[in-house]
Order: structure tokens, then C-alpha cells, then sequence
């Protein structure tokens, strides 16, 4: 896989804003798929040149489950959410949705610290939060899924 500099997606970005050309063709001009095109320019309009810097990480239990309630809610494309969230890649989203039909996204207090992945002298075991936090927590988070449902049906 080619990789590209922000220079060059910058530049390509801007061709595509002035109207130069569209993405079809900017792609033909500068051998690349226009989906990339599409990708630069959408990433571009929703974060500007931070968006065209190249995006890996890990991706918490609760962002994941959030970029899939917007997907239902509002209906929108794995693409589209990419930009908005800045996703480097659209098909982990579809990767996030077979994970969540299957049941493995599971609540935040099920999921592992980041620290247990690197390896430490010490072995903590993680704490569970405690049942009246838990449930608190619980409360807080139908009371959220409520008011994004009533949001996205006005």
C-alpha cells in the first residue's frame, strides 16, 4: 500500500476545493483511487489539516459503540462517519458492527486497561467498579441513549 504526505494530500485537497476537478478525475491525474480522493476531502472538511495526517490507534469500547449508534441513528455512511470521527480506516466501523451483532463490544467495565497490553514488572488485577457507581453509571448512560434517540427523531 502506497502511503502518502500531508504535503501531497494537501495538495490534492486543495484541487479538488477550487473546483479543478473532481474526484474521478483528480484521481486519474494523480494515480491514486478516487476513493482516497473522497477520503482526503471529507477528512479535510471536518478536522482541516489534521484530518489528512495519518490515523492509527486503538479505539475504546464506548468510542466504537458511540460511531455505531450514530451509524442507526442517523443513517449515515461507514465513509462519512470515518471523516467525522477521523477513522483511518472506514471498514473498522464494519468491523465494530459484526464485533457488536456478535456481542463481543460489551460495556466499559468488562474491557481491559490499555496498561495490561504492556508488559510491567507488577501484576495489578483491574478493579471493578463498585455497585452503586455501577449502577449510577447505568442509569446515566439510558438517560444519554434516550436523549440521542429523541435528538435524532426531530
Amino acid at each position: 500500500m502506497r502511503t502518502f504526505d500531508v504535503k501531497f494530500k494537501r495538495k490534492v485537497v486543495r484541487e479538488y476545493l477550487s473546483g479543478k476537478g473532481g474526484c474521478k478525475l483528480l484521481a486519474a491525474k494523480f494515480d491514486i483511487a478516487d476513493s482516497q480522493v473522497r477520503r482526503w476531502v471529507g477528512a479535510y472538511q471536518h478536522h482541516g489539516s489534521a484530518g489528512l495526517n495519518r490515523q492509527r490507534g486503538r479505539y475504546t469500547c464506548e468510542f466504537k459503540l458511540e460511531v455505531l449508534h450514530r451509524l442507526a441513528a442517523e443513517n449515515l455512511s461507514c465513509r462519512e462517519l470515518a471523516a467525522r470521527y477521523n477513522i483511518g480506516n472506514p471498514h473498522s466501523i464494519t468491523t465494530w458492527q459484526r464485533q457488536h451483532e456478535r456481542g463481543e463490544l460489551r460495556s466499559p467495565q468488562h474491557i481491559l486497561p490499555l496498561d495490561n497490553l504492556v508488559p510491567t514488572k507488577k501484576k495489578t488485577s483491574p478493579r471493578l467498579p463498585e455497585p452503586e457507581q455501577s449502577e449510577q453509571a447505568d442509569r446515566l448512560l439510558r438517560e444519554n441513549q434516550q436523549l440521542r434517540a429523541e435528538v435524532a427523531y426531530l
